[in-house]
């Protein structure tokens, strides 16, 4: 799963999106330079380019901030 959020906007709701991995379409996939893997990706919803996600052990996290 892909989680999508956005720091920058608090909400008390909690507003995130998750994303089933296999509906986004990995454009690349490797590791920065603290060892954290990460993937760019793109998704329908999301037209306007690529965006970054870095994996946390549990969800690939996606900061639209």
């Amino acid at each position: 799963m892909i989680r999508i959020f956005n720091s920058a906007y608090y909400s008390d709701t909690g507003e995130e999106r998750l994303i089933p991995l296999d509906e986004a379409s990995i454009i690349e996939q490797k590791i920065d330079a603290n060892g954290r893997p990460f993937i760019f990706f793109e998704h329908k919803d999301y037209p306007l380019g690529g965006l970054r996600a870095w994996y946390d052990g549990t969800y690939w996290q996606c900061d639209m901030d």
